[in-house]
């Protein structure tokens, strides 16, 4: 009889577990939202259920409804992918609770990494050197007494959670109060706090990928940077960094190491830095499957998937004793496709796809859940797909890059494609000065040459403008007419 694994996730993600799963054996069982209905997840699955609404709360975020009924189907085990509860030691706790098998870090390392303080204050232990940061901020007054010592700009951190969500960055005191009292309204934050920080626009950000099995054997993967982010969410990504010194280098998987056997950890995850001028700081981790998984799979040619259920299931690491740096052999390159108009403010974009074509070669990979006829819901995050490119160097990456950008063709929805193909020319981009503020500092979207369609688009859209205001105005002049006196006595004249 067939192992089931349980996969309460949407989009690309929820295929790669699909696709990965199923190779091996595994019966995989989607759940899924109203909302989600009609997406390839759900098509692809060996079978599907249906979450009675498609509010977070009682989706995707339902750890009992999720819990209740995994047991009902005697699953063996739960993916979570990425986002929702993936990083949940609530969540991960109920599983081990109930004798499932919950494919990614046990409770106590989630607890460990979520306290990004209590995280930094472990690195200090071990001497590794971190970001800065304030007391917990719970209150204006509590900010008050936090900012002193520090300079502006500053960014504002919840203390619990990962990924880009709920960090702002702020310029000055006012900014930062405003900030913190709207970041104050969310109880999670009430509950736990929130924290000051150093911005550092000229900083890069650093991420070590590693495998680390029940024996203690580390796997470390070539470092990605994912410096150019817009709102801290990851638009371009490459390996290895065009931006390290070797000595910086071996210092950051030295450090790795020490943090990785210090909490003990199991499975795959990532180590982050901050680095300026080739110092690097610690100041978190991530413990689970990630969009940019995709990078350190190519450098191996590995399924991470199928690697995460076998360590989960007590296997070891193939080949490897102590602990093995992989150097890469390629230069690999990672961009996020987006519903969304980067020219009006990134602002999300939902529809229906009316047409959907790519062309791929041996060296693009374009992961999606993106089918004509497909729905994009505005309840989700707006990411729809990543495209990879590699190749030798870097140059000839980016040059695959954009070749293959010219090849997809997304209708029925704005996406970030324009923006994308803009990026990808920018000389600071191609000199590889991919900074923290790259899109600010080194290249601005909105003060781009234009292309021909975009000039025509605009165009099109003032014509159109001006016409509807010529129509109102003569509408109003026409029925000032009829408001004056004898108007319908002169006009009935005519007959």
């Amino acid at each position: 009889m067939k192992e089931k694994v349980m996969i309460p996730n949407r989009g690309v993600v929820a295929l790669d577990i699909i696709d990965s799963l199923k190779s091996i054996g595994l019966e995989t069982i989607l759940l899924y939202s109203p909302e989600d209905s009609r997406s390839l997840p759900v098509k692809l699955a060996d079978r599907s259920f249906k979450f009675y609404s498609s509010k977070l709360d009682d989706s995707y975020l339902d750890r009992e409804a999720i819990i209740e009924k995994a047991l009902e189907l005697n699953v063996h085990a739960i993916h979570p992918g990425y986002g929702f509860l993936a990083e949940d030691p609530i969540f991960s706790r109920m599983c081990e609770q109930n004798h499932i098998n919950f494919i990614g870090p046990d409770h106590r390392i989630l607890e460990t990494v979520h306290d990004k303080i209590h995280l930094r204050q472990i690195a200090n232990e071990l001497g590794l050197p971190f970001v800065k940061h304030s007391e917990l901020i719970k209150s204006q007054l509590d900010f008050e007494l936090a900012v002193q010592g520090f300079r502006f700009p500053l960014v504002i951190k919840p203390l619990k959670g990962l990924g880009g969500r709920g960090i702002k960055t702020v310029i000055d005191r006012r900014d930062a109060r405003q900030q913190i009292n709207e970041m104050l309204k969310r109880d999670e934050n009430q509950k736990n706090g929130i924290f000051l920080e150093p911005f550092f626009p000229h900083g890069h950000h650093i991420e070590i990928p590693f495998f680390r099995d029940g024996e203690g054997n580390i796997l470390f993967l070539p470092e990605i940077e994912s410096s150019i982010q817009r709102r801290f969410q990851k638009i371009f990504e490459e390996s290895p960094s065009p931006n390290l010194s070797a000595l910086t280098r071996d210092s950051l998987y030295h450090y790795s190491k020490k943090l990785i056997e210090r909490i003990n950890y199991l499975g795959l995850g990532y180590v982050e830095f901050l680095v300026s001028e080739n110092n690097p700081y610690f100041f978190e981790m991530n413990p689970t499957f990630q969009i940019n998984t995709l990078i350190p799979e190519i450098h191996i040619i590995s399924n991470f998937i199928k690697k995460q259920y076998a360590i989960s299931n007590g296997e070891v690491l193939h080949s490897v004793k102590g602990t093995k740096i992989i150097n890469p052999k390629y230069h690999i390159l990672l961009v996020s496709l987006m519903a969304e108009n980067p020219s009006d403010n990134f602002q999300p974009s939902s529809g229906t796809i009316t047409e959907f074509y790519h062309y791929s070669t041996i060296r693009n990979i374009f992961k999606s859940s993106l089918y004509t006829g497909a729905r994009i819901s505005p309840l989700y995050d707006p990411y729809i797909g990543k495209i990879i490119t590699f190749s030798s160097t870097r140059n000839q990456s980016i040059g695959n890059m954009k070749n293959f950008i010219e090849n997809i063709n997304i209708r029925g929805i704005n996406t970030n494609l324009h923006f994308l193909k803009s990026l990808l020319d920018s000389d600071p981009l191609i000199r590889g000065e991919t900074i923290i503020d790259f899109l600010n500092r080194k290249w601005e979207y909105a003060n781009r040459k234009k292309t021909n369609n975009e000039i025509l688009t605009a165009a099109l859209l003032l014509s159109s403008a001006f016409h509807i205001e010529n129509r109102k105005k003569n509408y109003k002049e026409e029925l000032q007419k009829m408001k004056q006196p004898g108007f319908f006595k002169r006009l009935f004249r005519r007959f």
